[in-house]
């Protein structure tokens, strides 16, 4: 089947609706006390993923940019900069996750695909940090670049642990919301509770109970 039948008006809304979710998770976080006071832990990547599992790989940058863009004209006080940084993580992140999913659909793949993005994005984040921080945050590269292992490293593979967990709790009940709201096909996806279902508690519970216990050592 080709993406055009595949991605038609019901996958459209499924995915403006995922968008619209994430920018209110993004607006809510920013009342979450923030990591050494200006760190927010976001979990807006984990909706994103969820999303791009879904409706697939291609909706991870849209909607990705679309929520970027969103907080950049509403709440967000780091800029055009602040924005760039902001569409980067949330595309790997979700990207990366979902195309590693879509190569085969099952629970294995689904692990591997968000500890492959948990790598990738800590990685990527660590490497933008000393480049776009100093450009909208007034901070020298230098004082950058030593909050790097101590801060900076810690907190990004916190925040992308703690989306990897939330995205592996939340995947099959909003699934099954959104095959009540015949915004997927009955059929398409499995919703009941099996092995991996209750595997992905276990370890979503896991992963969010370490992401945890990073943030609150480094808060």
């Amino acid at each position: 089947m080709d993406n055009k039948k595949r991605f038609g008006t019901r996958e459209i809304a499924g995915a403006a609706m995922f968008a619209s979710l994430a920018f209110a998770v993004a607006y809510l976080c920013q009342f979450i006390p923030r990591v050494q006071g200006f760190l927010t832990p976001d979990v807006k990547d984990a909706v994103i993923a969820i999303a791009s599992f879904i409706f697939g790989p291609a909706v991870a940058p849209a909607i990705s940019l679309v929520v970027a863009f969103l907080e950049f004209i509403t709440f967000s006080t780091t800029g055009p900069w602040g924005f760039l940084m902001n569409f980067v993580s949330s595309s790997v992140f979700s990207l990366t996750a979902s195309l590693i999913y879509r190569y085969k659909r099952s629970f294995g793949s689904a692990v591997l695909g968000l500890a492959v993005s948990v790598g990738l994005t800590t990685a990527v984040m660590l490497l933008l940090n000393p480049i776009i921080v100093p450009l909208y945050s007034g901070v020298s590269r230098e004082i950058v670049i030593k909050m790097l292992p101590g801060i900076l490293l810690p907190f990004n593979f916190a925040k992308t642990l703690l989306n990897s967990a939330l995205t592996m709790l939340l995947y099959k009940p909003l699934i099954s919301a959104l095959r009540l709201a015949k915004l997927v096909p009955a059929g398409k996806f499995k919703t009941e509770f099996n092995k991996s279902t209750l595997l992905s508690v276990i370890i979503g519970a896991a992963t969010l109970v370490g992401a945890f216990l990073i943030l609150i050592k480094i808060w």
